[in-house]
């Protein structure tokens, strides 16, 4: 290590054996006060240091062009703060001791955002994602990077859940409007209406009853709204639709076959909501 002052207490210049070189104000033979320390990769770290830890606010950029600006508490981005990947992707928020943690809001390349509650690099608490690229967004609590708990969903097709989630997927008492006019409300299990539920259709008429992996079985009740209609029934479904009202039967089929489609869609929720991780960087 060589030196180029004479002065223990102001600023120096020094080259390490690593090939990193220090230049900025020292106190009692460590860096302390406002520096530069450059790498020798090129990756390098200006700002506040208080007894050679980066402490305060600082600016440090890595070779490959990531660079954060913010707050620094011993040696890690602690308090507000910015970091720009090397991709492009951006958060801006809170840190504690080198993680996302408080609020913030990340902007990914591809125009995808969320804006909420992080723990510990992870999406937790209230939080709002927007995918761009889907046309779709949940606002809700979040749990470990995944829906969980109250939230809403708008597919990119218009269509809509307000309703319990767990890990990810529709589960527990919900409503999934339909872009069409069409409501479901009722209960889910693992992204399925599975228990008693009321589907109503655009047009009035509506079938309250039992369902299971999304599609009525059991017992209910279908309603229809035009007043030639045959009359309501509380039969089991298999049974309660003569061969006259097979027509109808048939209407629900096709109907309660496009769940299959909004599965597929929370799927891809989850695969979105997995690969939007920023790029972490080593300081």
């Amino acid at each position: 290590m060589s030196t180029s002052t004479n002065d223990k207490n102001a600023q120096r210049a020094i080259d390490y054996m690593s090939g990193a070189r220090y230049k900025g104000e020292y106190k009692n033979g460590k860096r302390h006060g406002f520096g530069k320390l450059t790498l020798s990769n090129g990756s390098f770290y200006e700002g506040r240091f208080v007894e050679n830890e980066k402490h305060g606010f600082g600016i440090y950029k890595w070779s490959n062009g990531a660079i954060y600006e913010g707050e620094f508490a011993h040696d890690q981005p602690h308090g507000k703060g910015k970091l720009t990947s090397r991709s492009g992707d951006i958060y801006d928020g809170v840190w504690a001791n080198g993680k996302r943690h408080g609020q913030g809001t990340t902007t990914w390349k591809d125009g995808n955002a969320y804006e909420g509650l992080y723990d510990q690099n992870e999406k937790h608490g209230f939080g709002k994602h927007t995918w761009k690229d889907k046309g779709s967004t949940y606002a809700g609590t979040w749990e470990h990077n995944t829906p969980h708990g109250r939230g809403r969903y708008q597919y990119g097709n218009d269509d809509v859940y307000e309703g319990a989630f767990k890990q990810g997927k529709r589960h527990g008492q919900g409503k999934l409007t339909y872009a069409n006019g069409d409501i479901y409300e009722g209960e889910y299990a693992e992204d399925l209406k599975h228990g008693t539920g009321r589907f109503s259709w655009a047009n009035g008429d509506s079938y309250y009853g039992q369902f299971s992996n999304g599609l009525p079985e059991g017992t209910g009740e279908y309603i229809w709204a035009s007043k030639d209609a045959p009359e309501t029934s509380t039969s089991p479904v298999e049974e309660r639709i003569s061969k006259s009202e097979k027509k109808h039967t048939r209407k629900i089929s096709s109907r309660h076959s496009g769940e299959s489609r909004h599965s597929s869609q929370s799927d891809s929720l989850l695969k979105n909501i997995q690969s939007s991780s920023i790029y972490s960087e080593t300081f």
